[in-house]
């Protein structure tokens, strides 16, 4: 009998330890993920710049519908068309964010601009390296981290100059990094958050996002090298939920990747056009 509790208490403290170790070890793993989002705020747009992006959105006038995307590929369009004139930024605020993405690169040369979506917690530079590998599991700075960095895919130009620019990022459980891009397969939610913006060393730039869509992550639509008048139309099909769009051969795109779990290594890919802004 003493021989048994003795084996139930030590199976006891076992699992204990287990629990305590894996425990601390998401602790530390959530501890260096904050201590480099710490590290890294002195390149990061001010939060008065940010609030100013903020205010951009939300003051934004076009007339957008929420739909099922039909398009009609020889003419480049759908049933109706966003409105993307170049938006506007006070001179400060344009200025400011091409100041801090000047700086960023020159701290750390495999940034190439910073990332921001409002009312969400994207708000990251972003990172390529001569692979899709290496900044899965490696902050800006080169260190070891979990949960990665968002970064571009490596047959990308690095100045966002493709029609087609794939950015990737891990869906983290703590919400962080693409996490929140998965709820944009909500009809309210994509509804309420139009845009993002991408700040680079030359220009800013605001994301009209038109598409949430779901894949596998072989799909075609990774492949950058695809013409616009194909590219467009197929990831319109693969859209959970979607906006109508007018475009050009002469557009410039974003697509943001990250895991979902509709299926075996299904991505959720959140799809904008890159529109440059001007000083207002």
């Amino acid at each position: 009998m003493k021989k048994k509790t003795i084996l139930r208490i030590l199976a006891a403290v076992s699992a204990a330890a287990l629990l305590l170790g894996g425990a601390y070890l998401l602790t530390k793993d959530d501890f260096r993920q904050k201590l480099k989002e710490t590290e890294i705020k002195p390149y990061m747009p001010t939060p008065t710049v940010l609030l100013a992006l903020d205010e951009a959105s939300e003051t934004e006038t076009t007339t957008t519908t929420t739909t099922s995307i039909t398009v009609e590929t020889a003419e480049h369009t759908t049933e109706a068309a966003i409105t993307t004139a170049s938006p506007e930024l006070s001179a400060e605020v344009r200025h400011s964010l091409i100041d801090s993405a000047q700086s960023l690169n020159s701290a750390y040369p495999n940034a190439l601009g910073w990332l921001y979506i409002p009312d969400t917690v994207i708000s990251y530079p972003i990172m390529q390296s001569d692979d899709n590998d290496y900044y899965l599991s490696h902050a800006y700075d080169g260190t070891y981290l979990k949960a990665g960095s968002v970064f571009l895919d490596y047959r990308c130009e690095g100045r966002f100059r493709n029609p087609i620019n794939i950015v990737y990022a891990h869906n983290m459980k703590n919400g962080s990094m693409f996490a929140q891009v998965t709820n944009f397969k909500n009809d309210s939610y994509f509804e309420s958050h139009k845009y993002g913006w991408l700040a680079t060393p030359e220009t800013v730039y605001r994301i009209d996002f038109f598409s949430c869509a779901v894949a596998d992550w072989h799909d075609s639509l990774y492949e950058g090298d695809t013409p616009v008048a194909e590219w467009v139309p197929h990831i319109c099909d693969k859209s959970v939920v979607g906006r109508e769009i007018t475009y050009s051969d002469d557009d410039r795109f974003i697509s943001l990747s990250t895991c979902s779990y509709e299926f075996q290594n299904a991505r959720t890919i959140l799809t904008g056009k890159l529109v440059e802004t001007k000083e207002a």
